[in-house]
């Protein structure tokens, strides 16, 4: 836990792009998104940045300064600045404050990868309110609870009993400074409650979902639509989440664990035009049309439209609710099984490119390698006449004792 002062500044960001819950079925292209960073700590949203219009590269160079007490997460949020209300999400990381103090001795500037797409840059610069409390050393604060002063109003836990009288009621102030859109992760799923327009199912459990105003929760970046009840049983793994067996440059052995159990059985779907009314398996929604009105598995019968093929899991023949039971008799929450990964990636010097090292780069190597004054190698003259030596020009190092002159004479 972190107590004191926290000074973010939000440079810019790369390569973000709308979600395919932002993203009409008859659109081929993404829409251009007008992007801003939402701030928060523990669910507690402390500021945002501006609205910079039809981007996906924005660049904002703005500062945020704030007094946490007890703060374990540290959450940026991309969302896009809708006609109408609510915001679409784009992208979010959540970085812990533990990871952030251990980076302190290091550069301050540096990038953090977004899910499920870009990557955000970011300075840091963190002021412990007591020396005391810096780790290593001893502190009672343990038992706190995490909040924010300034924009946010709760307060800190004490240990002193106060005597018993009549208090006001706080009422609607009790969640002051609450995130009004929070996002839960679950296997890589961005999942937000959402307000459903017409009759769904959900996905999981394929029971109705009843209710007025936002009945069920939908993942923002595969659109699959469950209920509250049942977004923290899913355990197949979002087909949006960023792949992490692609991005092993800065990855930590921790996180190269994964998950105790993979589900990857693809689904052979095939057009198929259904007889009577049928809801979409993934999104929950009702297939439209006459005749062909979605795709069919061959091996499992699926049901989902043909925009929801492209992010149906893997999981052909299997009951993932029976398996969440199962999971949960056993005291395995699929939420706690993919940890957040975050790939800190340091600042270039020029400061505008926003390119990071290559994983073949020279300076991934030990620099007692790379400083190894080079040997060479002893080779026959009869060798040395049959290559080429036009070949090697332009090369670094050039041997000035071999002369093809004066091995041709002799």
């Amino acid at each position: 836990m972190f107590t004191g002062t926290v000074k973010v500044k939000i440079c810019e960001a790369s390569g973000l792009r709308a979600t395919d819950k932002h993203r009409k079925f008859w659109q081929d292209a993404p829409p251009i998104i007008d992007p801003y960073v939402l701030l928060d700590v523990d669910q507690n949203r402390l500021n945002r940045t501006s609205i910079k219009a039809k981007t996906f590269d924005p660049v904002w160079n703005e500062t945020f300064t704030h007094d946490v007490q007890a703060a374990v997460m540290l959450g940026l949020t991309v969302f896009h600045d809708a006609a109408l209300p609510p915001d679409d999400f784009v992208a979010n990381c959540r970085i812990p404050f533990e990871e952030l103090v251990r980076r302190e001795d290091e550069t301050a500037d540096f990038w953090v990868d977004l899910e499920p797409h870009g990557k955000l840059r970011i300075k840091m610069d963190l002021k412990w309110s007591n020396q005391d409390q810096q780790p290593g050393c001893s502190s009672g604060e343990a038992d706190g609870i995490g909040s924010v002063s300034g924009n946010v109003g709760s307060s800190a836990v004490t240990g002193d009993m106060e005597p018993r009288g009549f208090k006001e009621r706080q009422g609607f102030n009790r969640r002051r400074g609450a995130m009004r859109r929070r996002v839960h992760q679950v296997n890589g799923h961005k999942f937000m409650a959402t307000f459903l327009r017409q009759p769904t199912f959900c996905s999981h459990c394929r029971d109705f979902i009843w209710g007025v105003g936002k009945q069920g929760y939908q993942c923002q970046v595969c659109t699959c639509v469950v209920h509250k009840r049942c977004h923290k049983l899913v355990v197949t793994k979002c087909p949006g989440m960023r792949d992490e067996e692609m991005e092993t440059v800065l990855q930590s052995n921790e996180s190269i664990q994964g998950q105790r159990f993979s589900v990857n059985i693809p689904h052979r779907f095939e057009v198929h035009t259904f007889k009577r009314f049928t809801f979409c398996d993934h999104c929950g929604s009702l297939l439209y049309g006459l005749i062909k009105q979605g795709l069919q598995c061959q091996v499992c019968d699926l049901n989902v439209h043909k925009r929801c093929q492209k992010n149906v899991a893997n999981n052909c023949g299997i009951d993932t609710k029976a398996m969440a039971e199962i999971l949960s008799t056993l005291n395995i929450s699929p939420e706690q099984q993919s940890k957040s990964r975050i790939n800190y990636k340091p600042s270039s010097s020029t400061g505008g490119s926003s390119q990071s090292p290559s994983g073949n780069d020279a300076m991934n190597f030990d620099t007692e390698f790379t400083k190894e004054e080079p040997v060479l190698t002893p080779v026959h003259q009869s060798v040395l006449q049959s290559v080429n030596q036009d070949e090697f020009r332009g090369f670094s190092f050039v041997n000035r004792d071999f002369n093809t002159s004066k091995l041709g004479t002799s």
